[in-house]
C-alpha cells in the first residue's frame, strides 16, 4: 500500500505530459508535421504546426494522423483515389508577357515560358522551356532561348540527389550557345499548400560559345534555393536564386535571382509580376556585368 501514493503522483505527472505530446500529420508526398488539428472541412484540414503556425492543407494531401488514415476508400472513394495518385502527380505552368508600342518608338517584347513537374514515387522530374525576344525601333530582335531538365531522387524523406542539364543562347550577353550538366545534393526543408522551401548545392560544368567565336568552359560550385509562400487573399510570393563560382578562379562568379508575386484572377489563371536580376562579374567582351528586367504578364497553372 505504501507504493500507491507514489503511483498516483507519478501518474499525475506523466498523464499531462502525454496529453501535451504533439500529433504527427503525414502527407502523401512523404513530409510530416508535428502539431494539432484545429478544424476540418469537407475539403481542407486546418493544422496548428509547432514550427510553421496555422496551416490550411487540402485533405487530398493528407495521408494519416498518428498513423491512422484520414479517409477510407469505402466512405470517400474520390478522396482516396486522389491520395493514392498524388505520388504520381503532374503539375505545370505557362507564363506569357508581351509589350508592343508604335509611333515615336517602335518596340516589341515577348517572354514566354513553361515549366512542368512530374512526381513518380521517389523521383521528381522538372522540365522548363523559355523564349524571349526584344526589338526596338525596327532593329533585329535580341533573342534568348533556354531549355532545361532535372531529375531528383529522394533517397531519404527530405533529402534528394539532383542531376540536370541545360542548353540555351543569349544575344544580349553575346552568347551564341551554352550548355551545362550538373549534380547536387538538396533538401526539401518543407512543402505544403501554404509554403515550400528547398535548397541544394553541388557542381556544374558550363561551356559557353560567344558571338566573337571565342569560348569558355569551367567547373563551378553551385548553390541554389527555391521558396514560395501564400500570402493574404491567395497571393503567392515566390523567390529563387542560383550562385555559380568557378572552382579554378573564385573571382569568376555569377548570381541569378527571381522575385515575384502571383495574384489570382480566376481558377488556375493569375497575373504575374516578376523581377529578374543577373550579375556576372566576368561577362563576355562588350557586355555589361548586370542585367535586370521587371515584367508583368499572365500565368496559367495546373
Amino acid at each position: 500500500m505504501q507504493n500507491t501514493p507514489r503511483a498516483i503522483i507519478l501518474g499525475a505527472i506523466l498523464l499531462p505530459a502525454a496529453s501535451l505530446q504533439a500529433d504527427e500529420l503525414a502527407l502523401v508526398n512523404g513530409d510530416s508535421l508535428q502539431g494539432t488539428t484545429v478544424a476540418q472541412t469537407d475539403s481542407h484540414l486546418i493544422w496548428l504546426s509547432d514550427n510553421f503556425g496555422e496551416l490550411t492543407i487540402a485533405l487530398k494531401r493528407v495521408a494519416s494522423i498518428n498513423g491512422e488514415p484520414l479517409f477510407s476508400s469505402s466512405t470517400m472513394p474520390e478522396v482516396a483515389a486522389a491520395v493514392s495518385s498524388f505520388s504520381n502527380s503532374l503539375r505545370g505552368e505557362l507564363s506569357v508577357t508581351g509589350a508592343y508600342a508604335s509611333g515615336n518608338e517602335e518596340r516589341e517584347d515577348w517572354d514566354i515560358g513553361t515549366a512542368v513537374e512530374w512526381r513518380a514515387g521517389d523521383y521528381r522530374h522538372d522540365a522548363a522551356i523559355n523564349y524571349e525576344s526584344h526589338s526596338l525601333d525596327g532593329s533585329a530582335a535580341s533573342e534568348e532561348h533556354h531549355v532545361g531538365y532535372g531529375l531528383d531522387f529522394f533517397f531519404r524523406e527530405k533529402w534528394f540527389w539532383k542531376n540536370g542539364a541545360t542548353w540555351g543562347a543569349n544575344d544580349s550577353r553575346a552568347i551564341d550557345q551554352y550548355y551545362s550538366v550538373g549534380s547536387a545534393i538538396g533538401r526539401q526543408l518543407w512543402e505544403t499548400d501554404a509554403s515550400a522551401l528547398s535548397a541544394e548545392s553541388g557542381f556544374v560544368w558550363i561551356s559557353e560559345e560567344y558571338n566573337d567565336q571565342s569560348s569558355d568552359s569551367r567547373l563551378t560550385w553551385s548553390w541554389s534555393a527555391d521558396y514560395r509562400k501564400i500570402l493574404m487573399q491567395s497571393v503567392e510570393l515566390f523567390h529563387s536564386h542560383r550562385l555559380l563560382v568557378s572552382v579554378s578562379d573564385v573571382d569568376d562568379s555569377e548570381l541569378k535571382a527571381d522575385l515575384g508575386l502571383k495574384t489570382p484572377l480566376m481558377e488556375n489563371l493569375f497575373t504575374e509580376l516578376k523581377l529578374e536580376w543577373l550579375y556576372d562579374n566576368k561577362p563576355a567582351l562588350g557586355t555589361k556585368a548586370r542585367d535586370s528586367q521587371l515584367t508583368i504578364g499572365v500565368n496559367y497553372s495546373w
